[in-house]
């Protein structure tokens, strides 16, 4: 589990990286005449969307990893022809 947080930290860490180099040069001059309530929604959002789409990937990996798929496989049988 330590090594779950640890990956959707290193991520989260990578987009907000990526974000301020975009921001620090320059690729958010368009939206110049955005309100704060603006940056703060878009902020968000980005956060958010984020870390839900890390988490789902940590969950598939770890799903794989635990060995969970292979005991539903294991359970299913196919009808004979």
């Amino acid at each position: 589990m330590r090594r779950l947080v640890g990956f959707s930290l290193v991520c989260l860490g990578l987009i907000a990286l990526i974000m301020l180099v975009v921001l620090f040069m320059g690729g958010f001059e368009q939206v110049g005449s955005m309100g704060i309530h603006g940056w703060i929604a878009l902020t968000l959002g980005v956060i958010v969307t984020s870390a839900l789409g890390v988490a789902l990937m940590a969950l598939v990996f770890h799903s794989n990893r635990s060995g969970q798929d292979e005991s539903i496989d294991q359970g299913w049988h196919k009808p004979d022809r």
